[in-house]
């Protein structure tokens, strides 16, 4: 569209200073504008990204530590919780534990009232007699819930204490710091566990008047000093265990404790025990390794212990039990001394009762009078001790099946390689009388106990040595040829020796004529056939001890389908090729005690399998994982979780694939190794494996 007239003069009529003028002020506007447009713009930028930190922030703040994902149901303790008093009411077992409380909640003071969702009626309702809080966050208990009130003196209005008749409570693994006075109200309570917390001397003061109290656990507490004479208040107390204190002193008053039968004490700074006092109780086990025990354990005064079953003080700086000679230890069962600076040995002839002595790494040099009189005495650990010379008469004990003698400075070095069989064997050899010969024209007399005769492979000659033993070793046997048993008598054979040898398979034949009186049998050493390791069934009613390592097995089955051997309490199937879950041997063999399944390729093992056993070595296998269950079978724990059997007392896992625990603890041995394990075990499981009222140390 062409201008107008009047705009193209108007234009016209300008100077071109004018012009000039108009177009800086054109300009100026423009610049103006384009600079507030670009303020404006970052404006709406920073206010954008303020906005998006505003919400993310937020969202990170909204976010849970303990739960990242949103994966715990929300509420979720508070629908256990109720689960679990609506129980309570009706069984009087209240089980709290593992819920990361950290106070008692309203709902548990407030169980009895009246509730319309309750799904329980009222007449349903008992008394709490089992209160379980354990593994929690505790720091104190409400004065409400244990009121310092005589219930005799309550008027009929007043609310009543939920908890007066309380016979366990198990308060173990919390943070709690102190005790309501209320405690000493607790008139029926017979088991209190207080164990790891953080509770002092002065703390626990007040359970001194809990005199109906029977088992006492304060384990793993603040404990520092002189522990209370007023425990002597306590006089039903039968268990106590303060393991894991900084105790330096018990009173003598512990010789009130009358029916004291299990004290702990290990773990402490403990420089003497009160012998005296104890010494006058009928006391079971005394557990006090790992103090400051030194010069002689025992005092003058105490020359025997009658009742005392299990004796542990490793890992302290005694150089004597006793200064007498002899010292009476007539139901000892285990004995447990490593780790100390003991010199000698007293007497054990009368420790008829001992089966397991435990005393490496001491500086003992020569073995205590008694010692081969021990008739029932199974396990001997003397490593790293003095001894320089062994008594023959220990290869006649019989019981005998572990003894360790390594890193001693004995004059004869290759026993200290020889397998317990073995050593006893070559010590049993040299207890032989040599033949006399009676065409001896000077009358001379033989000398007993010197020089073993001829080995049996070099003899045709089956001959039946003193003690009853048959020795077969080395003598290239394919099979037991039964005219040589027509040459002697079978009955006076109780250990038959037929190791290195050539036998392909277990000689049932020959072994039934054998059956009747049996007791040792070593086939350890031939090249066995798993698929037929025996072509008929056998029973061996006497036999117990069976040693098969080193036989090329792949399988244990078919021997536990042939074999019958009620009386069996050692087995050794060691070094072999055995693969799979480590069978459940003592359902086959009741009496097995010890079990030696090390160098093969098993790959698990489950609680069924070791429940019962004395001694387990399955080192140097392929498992990858250790059943927490397995912690159950510790000798601290419940005896009813041992199959009928015994505690576990040695488990050897060292050398397998798993991870945990690691080498460091598997490092400090058996009992470090269930007590990780069984902290593993969930706190619920753990309460109704071990219930408190039944448990023993």
């Amino acid at each position: 569209m062409p201008k107008s007239p009047s705009t193209k003069a108007t234009t016209l009529d300008l100077t071109l200073e004018q012009q000039s003028e108009m177009e800086t002020r054109r300009t100026s506007r423009s610049s103006s504008a384009l600079r507030e447009s670009i303020a404006k713009a970052k404006a709406a930028r920073k206010a954008a990204m303020q906005s998006v930190d505003n919400s993310q922030s937020s969202s990170l703040d909204e976010l849970s530590v303990e739960d990242p994902f949103n994966q715990r149901p929300k509420d979720s303790n508070k629908g256990l919780l109720r689960k679990r008093l609506e129980a309570g009411r009706t069984s009087g077992h209240l089980n709290i534990a593992a819920m990361s409380l950290t106070a008692l909640p309203e709902e548990v003071m407030t169980m009895y009232d009246f509730d319309p969702d309750s799904v329980t009626e009222w007449y349903e309702s008992v008394d709490i007699v089992k209160f379980i809080a354990a593994d929690n966050e505790f720091v104190e208990l409400p004065d409400s819930a244990f009121p310092d009130t005589d219930p005799e003196d309550q008027d009929a209005d007043e609310r009543g204490n939920q908890f007066g008749g309380l016979e366990v409570l198990d308060l173990h693994g919390n943070l709690l710091r102190s005790l309501p006075i209320g405690f000493r109200r607790l008139q029926r309570l017979h088991t209190l566990n207080l164990s790891n917390n953080k509770l002092n001397l002065e703390d626990i003061q007040i359970i001194m008047e809990v005199e109906s109290v029977k088992d006492l656990k304060l384990a793993k507490n603040h404990l520092q000093g002189s522990f209370p004479a007023d425990i002597k208040n306590l006089s039903n107390l039968e268990v106590l265990d303060l393991h894991s204190n900084s105790l330096t002193e018990l009173p003598n008053e512990v010789a009130y404790l009358t029916s004291l039968r299990v004290l702990n004490v290990g773990d402490n700074h403990l420089s003497t025990l009160p012998f005296e006092g104890l010494s006058k109780l009928s006391l079971k086990e005394l557990s006090a390794p790992n103090n400051r025990l030194k010069d002689t354990l025992l005092p003058a005064s105490v020359q025997a212990l009658m009742t005392l079953q299990y004796l542990n003080v490793t890992g302290n700086s005694l150089t004597k039990l006793s200064n007498h000679d002899t010292l009476e230890l007539p139901n000892l069962h285990t004995l447990a001394i490593s780790m100390n600076r003991i010199q000698c040995l007293p007497d054990v002839s009368s420790w008829q009762a001992l089966l397991s002595l435990s005393a490496e790494n001491n500086s003992i040099a020569d073995l205590p009078r008694g010692f081969t009189d021990l008739k029932a005495v199974r396990n001997v650990d003397l490593t790293g001790n003095n001894i320089s010379k062994l008594d023959e008469r220990i290869g006649l004990m019989e019981s005998l099946v572990i003894f360790r003698i390594a890193n001693n400075p004995l004059r004869e070095r290759k026993y200290l390689n020889m397998s317990p069989e073995d050593l006893k064997r070559e010590l049993r050899n040299r207890c032989e009388p040599e033949p006399q010969d009676t065409d001896d024209e000077e009358g001379s007399v033989a000398t007993q106990f010197t020089l073993a005769p001829e080995a049996p492979a070099q003899s045709g000659v089956w001959q039946v040595k003193p003690g009853g033993v048959l020795d077969r070793s080395y003598a290239d046997l394919q099979d037991l040829d039964m005219d040589h048993l027509e040459r002697i008598n079978p009955h006076e054979v109780r250990c038959l020796y037929l190791q290195h040898n050539e036998l392909r398979c277990i000689p049932a034949p020959t072994l039934s004529m054998l059956a009747l009186n049996l007791t040792d049998l070593d086939l350890s050493h031939n090249p066995l056939d798993s698929t037929s390791l025996s072509p008929t069934s056998l029973d061996l009613p006497s036999l117990q001890i069976l040693n098969l390592s080193a036989t090329g097995l792949t399988s244990l089955e078919p021997l536990l389908a042939s074999l019958q051997a009620p009386s069996l309490t050692f087995l050794d199937v060691s070094n072999n090729r055995i693969c799979g879950s480590l069978p459940p041997v003592r359902q086959t063999y009741p009496s097995l005690m010890t079990f030696l399944a090390a160098d093969n390729q098993f790959d698990s093992l489950e609680f069924d399998a070791i429940q019962g056993l004395q001694v387990l070595d399955i080192g140097n296998n392929n498992i990858s994982f250790l059943p927490p269950k397995l912690g159950l079978l510790r000798a601290e724990g419940c005896s009813k979780n041992w199959g009928n059997g015994s505690a576990l007392k040695r488990f050897e896992v060292a050398g397998n694939s798993f991870r945990v625990p690691r080498w460091q603890i598997v490092a400090k041995g058996t009992d470090a190794i269930l007590e990780w394990l069984k902290d593993r075990i969930p706190a619920e499981d753990l309460c109704q494996w071990e219930p408190d009222d039944e448990s023993s140390i």
